[in-house]
């Protein structure tokens, strides 16, 4: 696709881009910010839009038609053209030599498109996290209550280890409580 300087920004270094990618991609429907291309045998998109405050170009790779909120699984380039002569990004992609720049774009999408895209972070499930924790709690209660105990029986000091036991108790409690609520289960000291 030829370009002119009447072709918006977007439209311009999609055909760049399409060019690039060759036929395993399909260029938008739709060429405004953000343009995305699809690879349905990959099962991916290709999202590309300014990044104006640092005058860049960012790509990112995604599942194909992944929610707005799924980062975990995507990955990210990014490219900083010269812009000598122009007075921003924009002003690159209105007016500027993209075919110039098609052979470095074509190095970094090649790299990231290569790339596997990260596995789904398994979320940590609360109130296991939180009986973990709370047994945790326990154990070392438990253990500097005997070690308080045996300090009381060979007659060392204690008042440390009081105070220890008394900050180790509260902590337990406040785990206790929390784990409690994850169950359902309503507290009446808070």
């Amino acid at each position: 696709m030829p370009s002119t300087a009447t072709e918006a920004p977007a439209v311009r270094i999609a055909a760049v881009i399409a060019d690039v990618l060759g036929t395993d991609w399909t260029p938008p429907n739709e060429l405004d910010w953000p343009v995305v291309f699809t690879s349905e045998a990959a099962d991916r998109d290709l999202t590309v839009y300014p990044d104006r405050k640092n005058s860049r170009l960012i790509f990112e790779l995604s599942p194909a038609g992944a929610a707005s909120g799924d980062f975990d699984r995507r990955l990210f380039a990014k490219y900083t053209p010269d812009l000598t002569g122009h007075d921003s990004i924009d002003g690159w992609l209105g007016d500027g030599a993209l075919a110039a720049v098609a052979d470095a774009l074509a190095v970094i999408l090649e790299r990231l498109i290569e790339l596997p895209l990260p596995e789904r972070v398994a979320l940590a499930d609360p109130l296991q996290t939180e009986r973990e924790r709370l047994a945790e709690q326990a154990r070392e209660l438990a253990a500097n209550a005997s070690y308080f105990a045996a300090g009381l029986v060979w007659s060392q000091p204690v008042a440390d280890d009081a105070q220890r036991l008394s900050t180790l108790a509260r902590d337990l409690a406040h785990t206790a409580i929390r784990v409690d609520e994850l169950r359902g289960h309503q507290n009446p000291r808070r």
